[in-house]
């Protein structure tokens, strides 16, 4: 099986981007998604330009928890921002995606000078997945596909297929198939994705390796330090099990440029 270690929101803070850093450093790691705007994204967008080597996406953002900021004025983001200027909450933005109503128009905007920001600072862009995992919605993919060929990216995340425990309240574990259908009949992306915060505080890293069945997966990971967020610093010492385990285990790290 080849298989993609991904960190996401790679920006978020100094804490999380050294946590990464410390991770691509013990090999596991092959990628990673920056997320512009963010109080640490310089430090990411350094890093990334320093290491060629390893894959480097836009971690798309149109939802807020607490720092996330939209670049363009939030006054052309109507759907996407509340009127303190700020983006909208992960679940009133993934319900109006859901309902299909935020104009695809408005999330390209935002799209574009996401993706024009990573660029213009000088580091390639490899793949693309999102904050909150928005881009599964229709409006999301339907600015996919508007905004992606202007910057000659085909890689995009999948929707989570592959789960340790069933989240029957999740409604990506009912409405996902379709989901995974549209984008995999639109874009490259791997035949199966796993992130481990739907696995609750159970180690996952043994578990997953028994239940995939490939021949690709992308395993998505927030890498934190200890002391710091404890979700976050649970899944870098489970990412670094997971990698110990991979090594002549007949598998294969891949970045999302090899895919």
């Amino acid at each position: 099986m080849r298989i993609i270690l991904n960190a996401d929101d790679f920006g978020h803070s100094v804490a999380t981007v050294q946590a990464t850093i410390d991770c691509f450093a013990q090999g596991a790691l092959s990628s990673a998604s920056i997320m512009p705007r963010m109080p640490a994204t310089q430090q990411a967008l350094a890093f990334a330009r320093a290491h060629p080597e390893w894959s480097f996406g836009v971690h798309l953002t149109f939802v807020t928890d607490d720092e996330e900021r939209p670049l363009l004025p939030p006054a052309r983001l109507p759907h996407l921002c509340r009127p303190d200027g700020r983006f909208r909450s992960s679940n009133q933005v993934r319900l109006l995606g859901l309902l299909r109503r935020i104009p695809p128009d408005e999330i390209a905007r935002e799209m574009e000078a996401q993706l024009a920001f990573v660029r213009d600072h000088g580091v390639p862009i490899s793949h693309v997945d999102s904050h909150g995992h928005t881009h599964k919605f229709a409006p999301f993919r339907q600015a996919l596909e508007q905004v992606l060929p202007r910057f000659s990216v085909r890689r995009v995340r999948n929707v989570q297929d592959l789960y340790l425990r069933r989240p029957l309240r999740s409604p990506t574990f009912w409405l996902g198939p379709m989901w995974r259908r549209a984008l995999m009949a639109r874009f490259v992306t791997t035949d199966q994705f796993f992130m481990p915060t739907s696995a609750g505080d159970v180690a996952w890293a043994e578990p997953l390796l028994r239940a995939a069945r490939g021949p690709t997966l992308e395993v998505g990971v927030h890498p934190g330090p200890d002391g710091g967020e404890p979700f976050r610093a649970a899944e870098r010492r489970e990412l670094l099990h997971l990698a110990a385990l991979l090594r002549g285990s007949g598998h294969t790290i891949i970045s999302w440029r090899d895919l």
